[in-house]
C-alpha cells in the first residue's frame, strides 16, 4: 500500500507479526476473529516511529529535531490506515494457515 507518500508492505509485516502471534500460543484466538491487543500495540508503536523516521529523512531532520512538531491527528490519519491494512493481513496470513474459523 502506499499512503502519503510511504510504501508499505502491509502484508509481509502482517505475515512476520502472525508468526509472532503463533510463536506464542496465540493463533487460536485469530482463529476466532480477534488480534491480541499486545501486539496491535506494538504495531501501532512501531508503526508511529517508522513514519516520524521516513518523514524526518526526507526532510533531512533526525526523529528528534521533528517530534516536537509532529501533527498527532495528521500522524493518527497516517497510520491508522496501516494499522488497518495490517489487521486484515493477519487475518489473510491465518486464513492461508488454515486457521481461521470465522
Amino acid at each position: 500500500m502506499k499512503i502519503d507518500g510511504l510504501h508499505v508492505d502491509a502484508q509481509a509485516i502482517a505475515d512476520g507479526l502472525y508468526a509472532i502471534i503463533g510463536e506464542q500460543g496465540e493463533e487460536a484466538i485469530v482463529a476466532f476473529g480477534m488480534i491480541p491487543k499486545w501486539i496491535m500495540d506494538l504495531t501501532e508503536k512501531l508503526v508511529r516511529e517508522r513514519v516520524i523516521a521516513e518523514t524526518a529523512r526526507q526532510l533531512h531532520l533526525t526523529s528528534a529535531e521533528l517530534q516536537p512538531h509532529v501533527d498527532e491527528q495528521l500522524l493518527r490519519d497516517t497510520v491508522n490506515p496501516i494499522l488497518q491494512e495490517i489487521s486484515l493481513g493477519i487475518y489473510a496470513a491465518a486464513a492461508k494457515a488454515g486457521k481461521l474459523l470465522v
